[in-house]
């Protein structure tokens, strides 16, 4: 059996940081979470889940990659350009 391999959190779809002075990092899927808002005006008050813990050993069981993004090309297309 070969061992799975190890992911990394930032290339996580549920990973995201807050770009601005208040630095918070985390996994923001909703089963990881401390505190979940329902309404989306109350969006600035919810607590990521700690991503380190999660991810000790690398083979986080939520792991789900980003979709890549589409190329310059196919973006253009898209709007009809």
């Amino acid at each position: 059996m070969s061992s799975p391999s190890r992911v990394d959190c930032r290339t996580c779809q549920h990973f995201r940081s807050r770009p601005y002075e208040a630095r918070i990092e985390g996994c923001y899927l909703e089963k990881n979470m401390p505190s979940k808002q329902k309404l989306a005006c109350l969006d600035e008050q919810q607590l990521p889940g700690n991503h380190q813990k999660i991810n000790l050993r690398g083979d986080c069981p939520d792991y789900a990659a980003r979709a890549k993004k589409p190329s310059l090309w196919e973006r253009l297309w898209a709007l009809g350009a």
